[in-house]
């Protein structure tokens, strides 16, 4: 919540307190990512993904990073590489947006019939199905998935909604500041 350097603090003193805990190393990583620091976040996330290569959360946030610097073909392998150890729907939403950023919308549907296809049986976070709308450029469709996000009370909104880069292109639509506004985020 704009209190970045707090957070970049409290993750690295996690970190110094226990400098091989996994979760700390990918925690730091994901806090970089939140605070838009992509090569801090890629060099923690590889750091992490070393100490522990079976852990889906740091492929989800490495995938983001890479995906950020411009690197599609490693953010994809990425996702691909987390989705081996875990099906997350994170990492499935991760890897939709990276084919939609490619120009890849035939990959990028698939990733969203997929999501869809299993919101049949298990919980799928509507925010996960918007994030690939953004990235194919459909803004209409991705208010509709945040606004059942909200109105499902979901957390990944409050966690993501205003760090989440991949949504940088919604900001300027009022709809986004009125669903910041309702979810009571600062402005």
């Amino acid at each position: 919540m704009r209190r970045n350097d707090e957070a970049v603090a409290e993750a690295e003193r996690a970190l110094r307190i226990d400098p091989i805990s996994t979760g700390n190393n990918g925690n730091l990583g994901s806090v970089f990512v939140f605070t838009h620091q992509w090569d801090k976040a890629i060099e923690q996330l590889r750091a992490a993904i070393d100490l522990d290569h079976g852990y889906w959360f740091d492929y989800c946030f490495l995938g983001r990073a890479y995906e950020q610097r411009g690197r599609l073909p490693e953010a994809i392998v990425t996702f691909q590489r987390g989705l081996t150890l875990e099906g997350n729907t994170e990492l499935w939403s991760g890897l939709g947006h990276a084919y939609a950023a490619l120009g890849n919308k035939a990959e990028a549907q698939k990733v969203l019939d997929h999501l869809k296809e299993l919101s049949a049986h298990s919980y799928v976070a509507p925010y996960n199905v918007a994030v690939i709308y953004v990235g194919l450029g459909e803004k209409d469709e991705a208010f509709a998935w945040l606004n059942r996000a909200y109105e499902e009370r979901s957390y990944t909104l409050v966690e993501y909604l205003t760090t989440d880069a991949r949504l940088d292109s919604l900001h300027s639509d009022p709809r986004f500041t009125e669903l910041v506004r309702r979810i009571g985020l600062p402005q």
